[in-house]
């Protein structure tokens, strides 16, 4: 199945949209189970031209449309997950448990503790401005993106837009940098309710079928790992 989707190449963003909702998600470009991701589905050429064609501006405009939700959420590198499998990832990341629950059980570290408390005073923050508000300097960095990437393959934060530098006089300046907001304030109350009355174990036996449907071969470590639960 999957050698039937990159035989054709889309180049639209709706055909873009079609297919994150037919497959359910998809990662951003190649990973270790061999699953459809966007990067073989499209043209080389296309990629960071600035124009409708581009998938690399596809990301934002599927986020921010609420189309898909976009974050590092497959071997803790970016790709999609759609409205509907959105639900049952963040049933078989989460496990059942609350923030505070995952953190009390060693699930998650300090520095994503952290990171997590500052979106409990400001609903969207830039990349720049955790650095800035948790003191990251160049030697701490690693922590920083290691912790980044923990809260989003738990599914706790998500790319939730784009944010400029300001400067003394107000204005924008710099390339646009990925924001981040918590997965609820992205996703709204009721994926989040749809989302705590799956099991963990459905949840997982469900996203396991999917992917099979796909690459029938994918077992083990390497599946755990992409499932990430």
């Amino acid at each position: 199945m999957k050698k039937h989707y990159e035989a054709s190449k889309i180049t639209q963003y709706k055909e873009f949209v079609a297919l994150v909702e037919e497959v359910g998600f998809m990662p951003l470009s190649n990973n270790p189970i061999g699953f459809l991701n966007l990067s073989d589905l499209t043209h080389e050429e296309n990629w960071h031209t600035g124009l409708d064609t581009d998938p690399w501006s596809w990301r934002v405009t599927a986020e921010e449309n609420k189309v898909a939700a976009y974050a590092k959420v497959f071997n803790k590198k970016p790709g999609f997950i759609s409205l509907e499998w959105y639900p049952k990832f963040i049933a078989a990341r989460r496990r059942g448990l609350s923030f505070d629950e995952m953190y009390s059980e060693g699930l998650l570290s300090s520095y994503a503790k952290q990171i997590y408390d500052l979106f409990q005073r400001q609903d969207v923050l830039a990349a720049y401005e955790i650095k800035a508000l948790c003191g990251i300097k160049k030697e701490t960095n690693a922590k920083f993106e290691a912790a980044m990437g923990e809260l989003q393959m738990k599914l706790f934060i998500t790319s939730n837009g784009t944010k400029r530098k300001i400067n003394a006089k107000g204005e924008a300046y710099g390339w646009p940098s990925t924001a981040f907001s918590t997965v609820e304030a992205w996703a709204g109350e009721e994926l989040i309710q749809k989302a705590n009355t799956i099991a963990w174990q459905q949840a997982v036996e469900e996203i396991t079928e999917r992917i099979k449907a796909y690459v029938p071969v994918a077992q083990g470590a390497k599946l755990k790992g992409f499932i990430g639960a």
